[in-house]
């Protein structure tokens, strides 16, 4: 259900000299983009690209053509958010779109930003921002792989450490998987009989998953978690510019979770899960 792929990805030396990674286009704030612009190979110019989407397309072209970018073989992605004296480990891999009645969105999504969200797909022809999935995982299957795979660390191959970013201070580690028998029993574990909760992304999910429907796009880049890690996910959500601020404590994950498995929805903003899964972590062409 959660595949591994050829990930493309910024070559060393642009990691140690520049900030590359950068919020979800609807996190972006006029400051943090102005932090992030001054950085010429932030995935910013990717996912919020100026003037136009096209620009993007030219850019890309330009890294491809200049030696800015490394490859890889597939794989799958072990992601560390380090929290304080606290880590939160996942995967970072492909979604197979056709299974989308294992995936469980909790938030409505508004047509203007599906449609700004497809254009988006269509016209760089990249997948460059992660949708963040929360596994059930009632046999605790994936939790149990990720420790495994965080203890084991220092067996991979570790292609960045990040530092602490300007945009929410959290450090990152990304290594690549690609050992054979990883991938199997990954493959496995990301096959499961129950299923997956969209934590974040609901737009672009529903983008990509009308693409499949139109015949255009196969799969999308995500990045998954199981429900019964200790670090939590959840969040107040932060103050809304012009919306008044909700009251109401911050559910549960199994609250979540139990509601969207039914089909329902909570009000947007209702929950934050944090912290976000940033842009330019790692490419791949659709």
């Amino acid at each position: 259900m959660i595949k591994p792929f050829a990930g493309t990805r910024f070559s060393p030396s642009i990691l140690r000299e520049e900030e590359t990674l950068c919020l979800p286009y609807d996190c972006l704030t006029p400051v943090i983009e102005k932090k992030l612009r001054a950085h010429s190979h932030n995935a910013i110019y990717l996912e919020e690209p100026r003037p136009s989407v096209k620009s993007a397309a030219v850019l890309w072209r330009a890294w491809s053509a200049n030696g800015t970018l490394a490859h890889d073989s597939p794989s799958y992605y072990l992601l560390i958010d380090h929290l304080g004296n606290k880590e939160r480990v996942g995967l970072l891999g492909m979604l197979d779109l056709s299974r989308n009645k294992k995936i469980w969105p909790h938030e409505r999504c508004y047509r203007k930003f599906i449609q700004q969200r497809k254009k988006h797909f269509l016209s760089i022809g990249l997948h460059l921002s992660p949708i963040l999935l929360v596994a059930e995982d009632k046999s605790d299957s994936l939790k149990d792989i990720l420790s495994a795979l965080s203890k084991q660390r220092n067996n991979f191959k570790k292609f960045a450490g990040y530092k602490a970013s300007s945009f929410d201070g959290v450090r990152r580690s990304l290594y690549v998987i690609d050992q054979p028998v990883w991938i199997r029993r990954l493959k496995s574990a990301l096959s499961p009989h129950d299923g997956f909760l969209i934590a974040d992304g609901h737009h672009r999910y529903t983008a990509a998953l009308e693409l499949a429907k139109e015949g255009r796009l196969k799969q999308t880049l995500c990045y998954v978690t199981s429900s019964r890690s200790a670090v939590g996910l959840l969040r107040k959500h932060p103050p809304v510019p012009g919306r008044k601020d909700l009251k109401q404590e911050v559910p549960k994950l199994a609250q979540i979770i139990e509601t969207a498995k039914k089909g329902g929805l909570w009000p947007r903003k209702t929950t934050y899960f944090w912290p976000k899964i940033p842009c330019g972590l790692v490419y791949a062409k659709i």
